[in-house]
């Protein structure tokens, strides 16, 4: 009897615990916070009912990825504007994240290549923290696209900064798009080896373009040693001869070194005597330059 009793008063109590719960429900829960200062994580059961604020998440990769691409637009974006004075900042970039910063160096030279501003994205280049191996491709990009939209400055700075290694290479770009101006930049260098090839290869380009544009300066340019090798080749030629017989005897008379231009004058009574025989005393009877006996020994050896 008595356990029945006891029962019943256990029952009636933990229902009037309960609906003390359930009218206790809009009461504030005391935040408990550990020692540490953090929160201790909400128990499995109050997660699953949904009585606990979700645990803060890191963000996802595709997250930080979005997040990391618009801070590289936002940089470049800077360096587009800003130029040199946003140069630190990506500098800083690329020592903190040298896998990406060759991407955003590219970006850059191809943008500021595409303003005109060839020295200064190598001036960038130059001092990127990025390895040899980049910062060498990401030069001779600049320097394609330089040749091929201003050859003419591209090739100046080469001789200017001491570039003599990339002076032929720029100079032959000239030399595909204006083979005039090239040869006569070659006029300007000072005496030496690479005035004397580019200044060949100059005068030999510009004669295939345009032979009597070129034909007319070599005739005005008082003679020079320099010119003897690509006269003696051009002048004393059988297409010349043919082409133009009278240009051919005037820049042979212009090769200033007497052997060679008593060599030349044999070759070209050779082709002239070949081209037409009957003419070929009289075309040597209007060479200039020559004395009598030398003009009587040139006939004489036709025969």
């Amino acid at each position: 009897m008595h356990g029945r009793r006891l029962a019943g008063l256990l029952l009636a109590s933990a229902a009037g615990l309960a609906a003390f719960a359930l009218l206790a429900t809009d009461a504030p829960t005391p935040a408990v916070v550990l020692a540490s200062g953090a929160r201790p994580a909400p128990s499995p059961v109050l997660q699953m009912i949904g009585l606990a604020a979700p645990i803060a998440q890191e963000p996802s990769p595709a997250t930080a990825a979005s997040s990391d691409a618009a801070a590289e637009a936002s940089l470049l974006a800077r360096l587009t504007t800003l130029r040199e004075s946003a140069l630190p900042e990506l500098e800083a970039f690329a020592r903190r994240w040298p896998g990406r910063a060759a991407a955003m160096y590219e970006a850059l030279a191809s943008r500021w290549a595409q303003q005109r501003l060839h020295l200064s994205a190598l001036q960038a280049v130059g001092r990127a923290p990025l390895e040899a191996a980049t910062r060498a491709r990401l030069r001779q990009q600049l320097l394609d696209h330089w040749a091929d939209t201003a050859p003419d400055q591209a090739t100046r700075w080469a001789l200017a900064s001491g570039e003599t290694t990339q002076l032929g290479p720029l100079q032959d770009r000239w030399l595909h798009q204006d083979a005039r101006s090239a040869a006569l930049f070659a006029t300007q260098l000072p005496p030496g080896d690479v005035r004397q090839a580019l200044l060949e290869e100059g005068l030999s380009r510009w004669l295939a373009q345009d032979g009597p544009g070129a034909r007319d300066w070599l005739r005005a340019t008082a003679p020079s040693a320099e010119l003897d090798a690509l006269l003696s080749r051009y002048a004393a030629s059988d297409e010349l001869a043919r082409e133009a017989p009278a240009e051919a005897l005037d820049l042979v008379a212009r090769i200033s070194a007497p052997e060679r231009r008593w060599t030349a004058w044999q070759a070209l009574a050779g082709h002239l005597h070949d081209i037409d025989p009957a003419q070929a005393a009289a075309w040597l009877g209007r060479a200039p330059g020559l004395t009598p006996m030398e003009r009587q020994r040139l006939i004489d050896g036709l025969r």
